[in-house]
């Protein structure tokens, strides 16, 4: 379903056939939870609609892919998350090092329902065509807007890891800011008008 379009570029959110953009999102985000878990889990949680999933097109190649949750479903989304491992203890057993950084990802402050927390942003930066880091950022932004619009949200907020540089300079140049940080992790938000 199409949700925004911008200088050819549109917003379109996923529900079906979403095992292509799953692979994707473990390949590109290796240390992300998700790429721990298994196809059908990850679809059912867009099915149950705990977590959204998004992609952003030019013409038919995709330049981004957005997954978000809203601060109600989170704490369902862990509890998925720790069912899933309870219920697949050779996954738990190999994965128990990401579970447990995972685990560190919780910022300790409370987000109200005017906060949208960002989950997964892969951007293909060879797919956004001829066009300026600032006139991609624009997208970006313009879209991360829509999104906000469909929850009635106002901000995103999100964790990443500290050398992961490419997503330090984005959120950084988007003037997105530290609420918080620890030895591996920086915590930001963004309020988007």
């Amino acid at each position: 379903m199409d949700i925004a379009s911008k200088n050819s570029y549109k917003l379109r959110k996923i529900e079906n056939n979403t095992y292509y953009l799953f692979n994707l999102i473990k390949r590109d985000i290796p240390s992300s939870i998700f790429s721990s878990l298994n196809y059908k889990f990850f679809n059912n949680l867009i099915k149950e609609k705990i977590i959204h999933l998004y992609i952003i097109q030019y013409q038919k190649k995709k330049t981004a892919i957005i997954t978000v949750v809203t601060v109600k479903n989170l704490q369902k989304l862990k509890y998925k998350i720790f069912l899933f491992y309870l219920t697949n203890p050779i996954k738990l057993i190999f994965n128990i090092i990401k579970i447990i950084k995972s685990l560190a990802r919780s910022s300790n402050l409370y987000f109200d329902k005017s906060y949208l927390h960002l989950l997964h942003l892969v951007i293909y930066k060879k797919n956004f065509k001829n066009i300026s880091i600032k006139k991609k950022d624009q997208i970006i932004n313009f879209f991360f807007k829509n999104i906000l619009k469909v929850f009635k949200a106002k901000s995103l907020f999100l964790c990443y890891e500290k050398k992961n540089i490419k997503a330090h300079k984005f959120y950084l140049r988007n003037n997105f800011l530290v609420y918080n940080e620890n030895k591996d992790l920086v915590f930001v938000h963004k309020r988007i008008n």
